[in-house]
């Protein structure tokens, strides 16, 4: 960044902006390091791979017990989400095929009544 030292104390973001880029970076370039290494990337794979497959094992193992206790499962409430905006679409469709069909709204009547001229007041009251 270009900006002189002083104008950066007398801005506290713009020493947290340069601050947070500058960390970025250098995570960044020490990760792409980390990661050219053969060895650590091919670990890492594995790792990833044993991570996911214990959370499969772990869903598979919950969703006896809960639907002994009647309750749902992660899969039973993600595919009820879905079939409940399924359902919030299928009735936008329908509203908005109602309000194209539907008649131009009738004019209300012209007021044709006034309001009552203030009564003036007299003097001594």
């Amino acid at each position: 960044m270009s900006k002189k030292p002083q104008e950066m104390a007398t801005d506290p973001m713009a020493a947290w902006r340069d601050w947070f880029v500058q960390s970025e970076r250098q995570w960044s370039e020490g990760l792409t390091r980390l990661m050219q290494d053969e060895q650590l990337a091919r670990r890492m794979g594995q790792e990833i791979h044993a991570g996911l497959h214990r959370q499969k094992m772990l869903q598979e193992s919950m969703a006896g017990p809960l639907g002994m206790m009647n309750l749902p499962s992660r899969e039973d409430v993600l595919a009820l989400s879905e079939r409940i905006g399924r359902l919030e679409d299928a009735v936008a469709r329908v509203e908005a095929s109602l309000n194209r069909t539907a008649p131009p709204a009738t004019p209300r009547p012209a007021r044709t009544r006034k309001a009552p001229a203030p009564v003036p007041r007299q003097a001594g009251r």
